[in-house]
This record gives C-alpha cells, structure tokens and sequence, in this order.
C-alpha cells in the first residue's frame, strides 16, 4: 500500500480523475512487456460528444488535450518510479496497428485494476464516469497492492450505443475477458465513421464519441455535473 500512496501523492495535482493499481500476472509476459504491475490514470471528460449530424468542436478539443495532460502524466509517472529505483515503462506513446490494435490496451490495465467493465461499444464503462473518460498507464516491477479485476460485463439488455452508431460498427455482443475486440466492434467501420464525421473539422483520429454521449452511465455523470 506505500507504494501505491506514493503514486497517488505524486499525482495529486495533476487532475487525474482515477487511478487504478493491476496486477498483470495473468496475461502473456510478452504483451506486458515482461512488468508484473500496471497503474492506469484517467481523466473524465467536461465536454461532450454531440449526437447530431453536427460533431462539436468543443469535444474535438477537449479530447485532444486530455489525452496529451495523459500522455505527459504517463511519461512523468514512469520517471518518477525510475527514480525510486524501480524500472518502469510510459505505454504513452504506444502506436495503434494497422488493425487499430495495440500490444497491451490501457482499458485492459483499467478492468484489471478494478476501474470499469467493457461496453458492447468496446469502450471502458465506469460507474462514476461512464464512457466519458480517457487513459493512459504504466507498467512496472514496482510492488503495488492491485484492485480486484472486473470481469463481467453490466450493460445487460442496454443497446444505445448499437443503436446510435452511425457507422453500425457496434454488434450489440457483450464482453468478457475472454471475448476478442472484433466480436464486440468493427473497428474498420468505426475508423470510416470516425473520418466521415471529422470531416467537417478535418479530425481523422478520435472517436466521433456519439457512443460515449448515449450510454446512460454517461449520461448519469453528465447531468450530475449540470445539476
């Protein structure tokens, strides 16, 4: 638990809305980049996606900064626990595939340290925040005290977001750990949604986020902050 303290003071004011502590053993050591533990942060979004045929520039923006504020509080993190005398690995700057895949996700660092489940969108749904949120991580041989894994979906019969997607990429199947990312998305037909919405702000990376506006997890969170 000392540890796990310690990150959390060093993060204290660096507006990171969740932290979460995993312990990877379970998964292949090579998709782990051979580190026992994960720290997941993540920042909850203030801005909204819009529903309409008109994508907000507000959220276009607002994605784009937290997920830097991640990327820097990752690299940050990662210097600080090698100065404690530990290794550690910033997963910041890990590139997406030619299938929109990366070696290790950070939703899987987020479900197992306890922070959320996977949506039938394929997205992290946490109980506070919804799907409004982003992440970041690091790996690290560095003890921590992990959070009880997440490994069971509760969007039951919920199928806004497979209703509202405009790219029909979302096949309505719910998650499990052992269920793959195709079963649950199509990310070739997500991508295309995502740049034929774009177009209008010449925004071709993202999520055209009408999935993350229509959960009602999100909108729990939302109209708690506009209350």
């Amino acid at each position: 638990m000392e540890n796990n303290h310690w990150v959390e003071e060093i993060l204290k004011d660096r507006s990171i809305t969740l932290t979460g502590f995993a312990d990877l053993s379970e998964i292949d050591t090579e998709i782990r980049f051979g580190y026992r533990y994960g720290i997941c942060i993540a920042i909850a979004l203030q801005v909204f996606p819009s529903t309409t045929s008109e994508p907000s520039k507000e959220y276009y923006d607002e994605y784009i900064a937290v997920s830097a504020r991640l990327r820097e509080t990752s690299d940050f993190l990662a210097e600080k626990i090698k100065e404690r005398g530990f290794n550690a690995y910033s997963l910041a700057h890990e590139k997406q595939n030619e299938m929109y895949r990366t070696r290790l996700p950070f939703k899987t660092l987020a479900t197992r340290a306890g922070l959320g489940w996977i949506g039938k969108s394929a997205a992290l749904v946490t109980r506070e925040y919804g799907t409004a949120i982003r992440l970041n991580g690091v790996l690290t041989d560095m003890p921590l005290s992990a959070g009880t894994p997440i490994n069971e979906s509760i969007c039951g019969t919920c199928e806004e977001c497979v209703k509202y997607c405009p790219g029909r990429a979302i096949k309505g199947n719910m998650w499990s750990p052992d269920v793959d990312r195709d079963n649950l998305l199509d990310a070739f037909s997500c991508k295309k949604a995502v740049v034929e919405r774009g177009k209008v702000f010449n925004v071709t990376e993202g999520t055209c986020g009408i999935c993350i506006s229509v959960c009602p997890w999100t909108k729990r969170y939302r109209n708690s902050i506009y209350l």
